[in-house]
């Protein structure tokens, strides 16, 4: 029997993958590759130039992930969604978009941080599936094969988890593999105002949906947004309807909607469901407290470009901002490579310009003061709900928007610290 080795972190898909293996006949362990293995299977948050996964590639064993083995019996269409920014957004939109139509979509439930990457959730894929919805990040796309969706999604790319690739060129090309096999009957959703995210992607097979400003609608099939009014336009049909929000949850919610128009729904089922769309967890899930202050859990925004589009999108208003966390997790330095420095130093001093109290917490709390000084350092995220609140008037709002990464127990807290049911 073929010898496989399993290296995920995660319990649950460690045993998911090692049950997927076991099925198609591999003998299966947790220890070091060696010469003659079949496969090695990592973490999603592997690194591609860590020592056991550069090691195993020397030995000639090739490499992959969780997804990849569940998405190869998931049923199709798959619809794959990547992208720097807005990736759980739109897939939990699709989903919901999907089921109001009358679709079964098979999409994680119990991924981390309500990611909706495809995990052990999906070995046995709901009764009556009839699409798949998987979020691939750069880190699951740099160890995958041939990755072959049937619609795919990229929300935008700017330089981002560029630790994880060794540089920007490397995280660029992760993101082309989604793309890189795409056939005539396949559909691409690309953002028709960003040319930036156009360029890295290059040239690709696909029929072309778009999403964006409405302002680029002409000739273009997809969903186009102007403020929070959206027109809906396929082949044989038009529909104007709303987004029902505005800044990055409308784009979010647009290329979810033009997503939906590549599967073949209906734009007036895709218009009728917009307004009951519910908003991930930790992503500007905005909450009111009982003392009547609005608690805005941003605390996936691990990233200065996503802290900045939360600063974009917190609205008028009296503001208190939380920044801080881990500035090297698993002793990787995040935000390291000067055009993440760039944005970090950007965000942070939008953050001290934008808020009447700047609270910093934890190890990052360093590298925010080098920058802009903030008027709090605290210890841990607790102490920083904490002070914020504290210092928050009535009918302000608290933006937790960490900007460095946190783990997961750490977003569980947030909204309990504040009394949020």
């Amino acid at each position: 029997m073929a010898r496989a080795v399993v290296r995920v972190g995660e319990p649950r898909d460690a045993q998911a993958a090692e049950c997927i293996l076991v099925d198609r006949g591999y003998t299966v362990d947790r220890g070091e590759s060696r010469p003659g293995d079949v496969l090695l299977v990592v973490d999603e948050w592997t690194p591609e130039h860590a020592s056991h996964v550069e090691r195993a590639r020397a030995l000639g064993v090739p490499v992959t992930v969780l997804a990849e083995l569940v998405l190869q019996s998931l049923p199709r269409p798959v619809v794959a969604v990547t992208g720097t920014a807005g990736k759980t957004s739109t897939c939990r939109a699709l989903a919901h978009l999907a089921r109001e139509a009358g679709r079964t979509p098979a999409i994680s439930g119990t991924a981390r941080s309500g990611n909706a990457w495809p995990d052990h959730s999906l070995v046995d894929p709901p009764a009556g599936a009839d699409l798949t919805i998987a979020e691939l990040t750069s880190t699951h796309l740099c160890h995958m094969g041939k990755v072959a969706p049937d619609v795919a999604i990229v929300t935008c790319i700017r330089p981002d988890h560029v630790e994880l690739h060794g540089d920007i060129a490397a995280y660029i090309t992760a993101k082309q593999r989604l793309v890189a096999h795409l056939g005539p009957r396949d559909a691409l959703v690309l953002p028709c105002d960003d040319p930036a995210t156009r360029t890295a992607i290059g040239p690709t097979g696909g029929t072309r949906w778009w999403f964006g400003g409405s302002r680029y609608a002409a000739g273009r099939h997809g969903a186009f947004i102007d403020g929070d009014a959206l027109l809906l336009r396929a082949p044989d049909d038009e529909v104007a309807g709303a987004t029902h929000a505005v800044g990055t949850r409308a784009r979010s919610l647009a290329a979810a909607a033009a997503g939906a128009l590549a599967l073949g729904i209906a734009a007036r089922d895709v218009a009728r469901a917009m307004g009951t769309v519910p908003t991930p967890p930790h992503r500007m899930d905005r909450r009111m407290t009982p003392s009547g202050i609005a608690i805005i859990d941003d605390t996936m925004a691990a990233t200065p470009l996503k802290g900045a589009a939360a600063l974009a999108d917190a609205g008028p208003g009296d503001l208190v901002v939380v920044i801080g966390g881990d500035p090297a997790p698993g002793g990787v330095p995040v935000h390291a490579d000067p055009a993440a420095q760039e944005a970090l130093v950007s965000a942070v001093r939008e953050a001290r310009r934008r808020a009447r109290v700047l609270v910093a917490f934890g190890p990052a709390a360093a590298a925010v003061a080098a920058i802009a000084r903030p008027d709090y350092v605290v210890g841990d995220i607790d102490e920083a709900i904490d002070t914020g609140l504290r210092h928050a008037t009535p009918g302000g709002s608290v933006l937790v928007t960490p900007m460095f990464p946190l783990p997961p127990d750490a977003r569980e807290r947030v909204l309990a610290r504040a009394g949020v049911p």
